[in-house]
């Protein structure tokens, strides 16, 4: 009983010894190839800051606009100068004519084009409807907002100003006349993204894209490179001692998982703290999501690796993979119009659930309990993948068991015979060319 005991304690401790040093040579694998640093160090540490630095400004203002006066009056030019003052928009251009304002639009001189008719001033004076153009450029949906925007702000302003003094003028008090132009007073409060930036919007699909990508990126690559530089091309190198599909899948994700542990701190605390955006989530509730998070995507990247037979490969899915993966987030189009096919694709993806955790918690301060869905589909997805993990796993270890195997019991010393016979047949030839 005692001897069962030792032995029990002597292989859990083996286990432990060579799942450490699996552990430890996985960290010299990646700190000492140029190729991945630069994927999982550098990679995750310059994109969010550039990807920040270029959206610093959120959003567009004084965007240059050109105006056609056709009314030509003090009404008009009040408008044009209440559409100057705006924080959207800018009047640089004051054309002549529709014409001259094309040209300067495609000259890219302005962005977009404000025509007020020739019966602007007269309507108003008749207490009739006027219309305001507004050509917006489509090109850049942002422009289209901007002009949208302040276009709208002024002309209600405007309306709001006409109504009032013609209500004074019929003999209404000013409280009056202000009530019955605001009967109801608006408060506008925009809910996880006050200033309406671009990057706010789009800078946690970034942060979750780049930690999955990037992961998976350098998880190929090492496994290309392993097979490159391993006897017989072999995921799972040839050692004397037999690596464990266990201690193997173990030893390798621990490896990454606290390099990337570490860059989650950088990339959702620096980041987020160095350019001011949302940051309502604490520490258990970020650890709770990432956590699944990060070892969903680790066991994906390892299942994934099996099929690259060199460093180049996984770049190959990485580029094909990562603009689709911004539009499945559900970010860029709403759930709620997906076909049922990708809504289906989208689960394979450890992102996907991660994007709406993140914003759930860190922009609309939700709960781990509110946030269940998406933590207990990643753990879903972290316990499927890591069962394809250790599954191709085990199949990378048992051939390169049988490939050692082969290599030990091959017939050295033939091999050395056919050798000396094929050196000696090559002196005879050359001898007998030579006379």
């Amino acid at each position: 009983m005692k001897e069962q005991l030792k032995n029990t304690i002597r292989r859990i401790n083996s286990g432990f010894l060579n799942t450490l040093k699996i552990w430890l040579r996985e960290y010299q694998v990646i700190f000492t190839d140029v190729g991945v640093l630069i994927v999982m160090i550098a990679a995750p540490l310059v994109y969010p800051v550039l990807y920040s630095l270029i959206y610093k400004p959120e959003i567009i203002t004084d965007m240059p606009i050109a105006i056609v006066d056709l009314s030509r009056s003090a009404d008009s030019r009040q408008f044009s100068r209440q559409l100057d003052a705006t924080q959207e928009l800018r009047v640089a251009y004051m054309a002549t004519s529709m014409t001259d304002a094309i040209k300067q639009f495609k000259l890219r001189n302005v962005r977009g084009i404000i025509e007020i008719p020739s019966s602007f001033s007269k309507d108003i004076a008749q207490g009739n409807q006027t219309n305001i153009s507004a050509y917006a450029d489509m090109e850049f949906f942002l422009y289209y907002k901007t002009l949208l925007l302040g276009t709208s702000f002024v002309t209600l302003e405007t309306g709001k100003q006409i109504q009032f003094r013609n209500l004074v003028q019929q003999g209404e008090t000013l409280q009056e006349a202000d009530a019955a132009v605001n009967p109801i007073h608006i408060e506008d409060t925009s809910i996880a993204n006050a200033v309406g930036g671009f990057a706010t919007y789009a800078i946690p699909v970034a942060l979750m894209l780049i930690i999955q990508q990037t992961l998976i990126l350098a998880i190929g690559i090492m496994a290309g490179t392993a097979r490159e530089r391993h006897a017989r091309g072999t995921l799972v190198p040839l050692d004397k001692n037999k690596m464990g599909t266990f201690r193997l899948v173990i030893g390798k994700s621990a490896a990454y998982f606290t390099v990337y542990a570490l860059l989650c701190v950088y990339l959702l605390g620096i980041i987020p703290q160095m350019f001011g955006y949302y940051r309502l989530a604490d520490f258990k509730e970020l650890a709770a999501l990432m956590t699944p998070f990060l070892l969903s995507c680790i066991f994906f990247g390892m299942t994934l690796s099996v099929l690259f037979k060199n460093r180049e490969s996984p770049m190959l899915l990485f580029l094909f993979t990562s603009f689709p993966l911004f539009f499945l987030s559900g970010i860029i189009w709403p759930l709620s119009n997906f076909s049922n096919i990708w809504l289906i694709v989208r689960e394979i993806f450890p992102s996907s659930n991660a994007v709406f955790g993140y914003i759930k918690m860190n922009t609309l301060g939700a709960s781990i309990t509110e946030t269940s869905h998406e933590i207990t589909a990643l753990w879903i997805q972290t316990g499927v993948y890591f069962l394809t993990a250790c599954l191709v796993y085990y199949v990378q270890v048992k051939l390169s068991e049988r490939k050692n195997k082969e290599i030990k019991t091959f017939p050295i010393n033939s091999i050395k015979q056919k050798l000396a016979g094929r050196l000696s047949g090559n002196t005879i030839a050359t001898t007998s060319g030579v006379k």
